[in-house]
């Protein structure tokens, strides 16, 4: 009976750690829990006011991609999850730009503002065609570079490209029981400057604070 009964607590305490990595993320997260996350895009009219409004998403919209890249690259940790929408958040500012502008690097882009390099391998995987007869002028040139990131710009495919740098850039994060730990704020600097070389400041960490309570 005690076997039975130490069983039962170690069983408890694995399905509790399970579900704390995975939990209801499998199936995605809310369009509330976005609307705490982000609230700036709360709204459907929050991006008339801004800049740049043809590449801005409110998060009705942004909710749906968010969760068909849950389901299509298989990150459904909670940790994973917050890192990346506030990795977006901060490098977007809240969904607000899609490519580029200060400085304005051709080709660097969605709302991961991935550099062209990954831009051009991202773009390749997800449309091999297209990228290849765009690339086939065979230069390097700043039109070209916006060419093949103009391929990667629509909802699904720029919020889906923080989560295929995390599954095939930078796989080491990725189902790492040591790393992007749920509401661990260590791991997610970790990740921002070892996983991406980017640099931190306060404001990345306010983001995240914020992402992180949503969730939690």
């Amino acid at each position: 009976m005690k076997f039975l009964t130490l069983s039962s607590v170690l069983l408890g305490l694995y399905s509790a750690t399970a579900c704390s990595r995975a939990g209801a993320n499998a199936q995605g997260i809310s369009l509330s829990q976005l609307n705490a996350a982000i609230p700036s895009r709360a709204s459907d009219s929050s991006c008339a006011s801004v800049s740049t409004p043809s590449e801005c998403t409110p998060n009705s919209r942004a909710v749906v991609a968010i969760n068909n890249s849950i389901s299509k690259y298989g990150v459904t940790n909670t940790g994973e999850i917050v890192a990346l929408i506030s990795l977006m958040a901060y490098e977007s500012a809240d969904w607000q730009y899609n490519i580029n502008h200060y400085p304005g690097r051709p080709g660097q882009g969605t709302k991961a503002m991935l550099m062209y390099n990954f831009i051009e391998k991202y773009a390749q995987q997800l449309h091999p065609s297209d990228s290849t007869r765009v690339l086939a002028a065979g230069d390097a040139s700043d039109s070209v570079k916006n060419s093949v990131r103009e391929l990667v710009l629509n909802d699904n495919d720029t919020f889906g490209a923080a989560f295929w740098y995390l599954t095939s850039q930078a796989a080491t994060y990725h189902n790492n029981a040591a790393k992007l730990r749920a509401g661990n704020a260590d791991d997610f600097k970790d990740y921002v400057v070892n996983g991406v070389g980017a640099g931190w400041d306060d404001k990345r960490m306010q983001i995240w604070n914020t992402v992180n309570s949503a969730f939690h």
